[in-house]
């Protein structure tokens, strides 16, 4: 088990990665927890690390995002007496951590939040950052907060019973890190493609625990996006989330993600900021993880002008421009404010 420890602003924040890293949670064996969970998930493992605990079966979807639902979650906890010094567990994917994590986050000021990720999506990205949110009158994430965990446990075990297709979705975060933060993991990835696919224990957690640092790094140096660092976080994210927009959210965001790391490259390239070679570098390396490169790969109609309106509504523009991470090498990568008419133009392109 590898362990990663950061203080971000007056938190502390321990990952732990590795097979069997639930183990850890027997540090609070005379601690009060409540372990919220999505239905979904068999909260087993975690309630064998557990003594005082009280388990809340969450429900899924949307509608566990709806800020309604979040008070009745704080309702729960306030009506078994829990304080400041007692612990809440987000078990699951992105969902359940940004439930969780704002009423972590709202309850008497804050109560201290133990991350446990069950997909790989979730420990390389979801878990990781502080990020909570809930959605209020039918728009998502409109209120939320920026809380950090105390831990985030990543144990491997729940990657055991995961299809391949699941692990893939999560593998385009990683090679996002890969190719605007860390050529080493780019390096370990186009040499490893058998062993992350086959999940080897150890070429994951080489991967989950580079990622982890990789994103732990940024977010301390710009914890709540003021800086114009943080922004990096978002290669192919642009694009990417208009892509979900415009399929309805059809297309799973890795693969959406995927797609819009090589129509932002091309775009990067087209206008100067990328050396020659990196499109082929990016386009090379989701490939080898079987990830889709264009729109056609993907096999669902996008609605381009659903699409478009996505990306006029994207919280990064500013005074008629949008912010964008744009790849200049490998592991290298420069903030460009992009005119949001020409932003369009590329996208519109990519899309069609």
């Amino acid at each position: 088990m590898r362990v990663l420890n950061e203080t971000i602003c007056d938190s502390n924040v321990s990952i732990y990665v590795g097979q069997g890293a639930l183990k850890v949670l027997e540090e609070l064996k005379d601690k009060k927890v409540a372990l919220f969970y999505s239905k979904k998930i068999d909260p087993s493992k975690v309630k064998a690390h557990l003594k005082n605990y009280i388990e809340v079966p969450m429900i899924d979807g949307e509608e566990a995002k709806d800020i309604n639902y979040a008070l009745k979650l704080v309702k729960t906890l306030f009506e078994n007496g829990f304080d400041r010094g007692d612990y809440v567990i987000a078990l699951g994917g992105g969902t359940v951590t940004d439930v969780v994590g704002f009423v972590a986050s709202i309850y008497m000021r804050g109560i201290n939040l133990i991350n446990i990720p069950t997909t790989l999506l979730g420990m390389v990205d979801a878990s990781i950052g502080g990020k909570t949110g809930v959605n209020f009158e039918n728009v998502k994430n409109v209120i939320g907060t920026f809380y950090q965990p105390t831990m985030i446990i990543s144990d491997l075990d729940f990657l055991s019973t995961l299809p391949t297709e699941e692990i893939r979705k999560g593998l385009a975060e990683v090679i996002k890190y890969g190719l605007v933060l860390d050529k080493e993991l780019y390096d370990f990835l186009a040499m490893n493609k058998d062993r992350v696919l086959s999940k080897d224990y150890e070429a994951l957690e080489e991967i989950i625990y580079k990622s982890s640092m990789d994103k732990l790094s940024v977010v301390k140096a710009d914890e709540r996006e003021t800086k114009g660092i943080r922004i990096v976080l978002n290669f192919g994210h642009t694009i990417g989330h208009a892509i979900e927009a415009g399929s309805n959210f059809e297309i799973p965001h890795g693969y959406a993600i995927s797609v819009g790391m090589v129509c932002e490259a091309k775009m990067a390239e087209e206008v100067g900021y990328a050396e020659e070679g990196v499109v082929e570098d990016v386009t090379w390396i989701l490939s080898q993880y079987g990830l889709p490169l264009s729109v056609d790969d993907l096999k669902v109609k996008i609605n381009v002008e659903k699409a478009l309106e996505a990306i006029t509504k994207d919280k990064k523009i500013r005074g008629g421009y949008i912010m964008m991470p744009f790849p200049t090498r490998i592991g290298d990568w420069k903030r460009v404010d992009v005119p949001l008419e020409t932003l369009k133009g590329f996208a519109e392109q990519c899309l069609r």
